[in-house]
């Protein structure tokens, strides 16, 4: 019997302070500390940090009453090729896995590594064609020194999906001082550790699920013309020193934009604009509001009542001519309101992914198992139905 599933807004995962700032590569290597599933008193300890460092972004603001901010100009792509999916696809070329879109997983449990990627594709069936990194992110120092988690997939013949954060947890800093330049030196570090390593084609996921209220850079509707500026200016950055880097707008699925007049503000108020974006994508996993258990669940998981859903981020990205991508997919333990081992979730997203492959440029499994989200499907298998279904479906 299938149980009844929760109405109740989706949240982010939040940060755990176990591996911000830690200087022990291995640990670095496990799941970023910000993907960490709810925990109250991390919860609190964020906000506080984010207090203690004098971050505006977290403040109250009233919608009516702020000023519109100017758009931020940004040097068009060398060539005068139009971001989007013709471009995304040109520069991403032919996924390894023979797939019409790139497949990919961040693969927990153990030590980053391109033989650990490699040997989840052998274990599906196909080889993975993308792999998810997210760098250190504590501090300034932290971002623009985190080398190593582009370094560990040398030898990784997939594309590198990367998190770029926009803001450090615990070093100050604002939209504002993103877009006066005051840290340019770190936008401009990452973008040549990429370059370094053979990865200047990456697709780098600036100031990803903004709309939720777990990162530094956690946005709200009063806010978006300043989130909007800082996303383009770091675009302008990255593009000075990586012109051919995928950047991809992603956003939480099933979470409000707080301050939001309609459930799609998230989309159309915080989207930076066509001409420094070429994919839209969204982070979606089987919990809260987005669960599948039935038809009508699996309805609302696509366009959820109060927030946008897959299927909404699918429509934005096809009217504006946007490639469609789906960083981070996954189960979640019925401790995070999740349906736990769910094959019906697995088999809907395939559904999903392969009746939009005409625009889907990327889809990635997030696979943990050392957090309450415990969604592992791989080395080891929490979820063994869903396994099943995943292997069927990927291999």
């Amino acid at each position: 019997m299938s149980a009844e599933p929760s109405t109740t807004e989706s949240p982010g995962p939040t940060g755990s302070s176990a591996h911000a700032g830690s200087t022990d590569a291995t640990k670095a290597a496990r799941l970023p500390f910000w993907r960490r599933p709810r925990v109250l008193a991390v919860v609190v300890a964020l906000v506080l940090a984010v207090t203690a460092g004098s971050v505006a972004i977290g403040r109250t603001i009233d919608r009516e009453a702020v000023e519109p901010v100017p758009s931020v100009s940004v040097t068009p792509i060398p060539g005068g090729v139009r971001p989007g999916l013709q471009r995304a696809r040109t520069l991403l070329g032919t996924p390894p896995s023979g797939s019409p879109w790139f497949s990919g997983a961040w693969v927990g449990g153990g030590v980053a590594t391109a033989q650990r990627y490699k040997a989840f594709g052998t274990w599906r069936g196909k080889p993975l064609d993308a792999a998810t990194t997210y760098p250190a992110s504590g501090s300034w120092s932290e971002i623009s020194e985190s080398n190593w988690h582009i370094s560990t997939f040398n030898g990784f013949p997939g594309v590198l999906v990367y998190g770029l954060p926009m803001l450090p947890t615990n070093d100050p800093g604002d939209f504002d001082s993103i877009v006066r330049g005051e840290h340019d030196d770190v936008y401009r570090q990452v973008a040549k550790d990429l370059l370094a390593n053979q990865r200047g084609r990456a697709i780098v996921r600036i100031g990803w699920e903004a709309n939720g209220d777990w990162f530094p850079w956690n946005t709200r509707a009063s806010q978006a013309a300043a989130y909007r500026n800082a996303f383009r200016h770091i675009v302008g950055v990255l593009r000075s020193v990586a012109p051919d880097l995928v950047i991809d707008f992603d956003l939480a699925c099933g979470t409000k934009l707080r301050g939001q007049d309609s459930r799609t503000d998230a989309l159309t108020d915080l989207y930076p604009g066509d001409d420094v974006v070429d994919l839209v994508g969204c982070d979606t996993y089987d919990w809260y509001n987005t669960i599948t258990t039935d038809d009508a669940t699996w309805a609302r998981t696509q366009h959820p009542s109060s927030s946008v859903g897959i299927g909404d981020v699918a429509a934005f990205a096809r009217a504006h001519g946007k490639g469609l991508s789906v960083p981070e997919w996954g189960l979640a333990d019925p401790s995070q309101q999740g349906r736990g081992d769910n094959p019906l979730f697995i088999e809907r997203m395939r559904g999903f992914f392969e009746a939009n492959q005409d625009i889907l440029v990327l889809e990635s499994y997030f696979s943990e198992p050392e957090t309450s989200i415990r969604n592992s499907i791989y080395d080891p298998v929490q979820n063994p139905a869903s396994a099943a279904a995943y292997r069927r479906l990927w291999g």
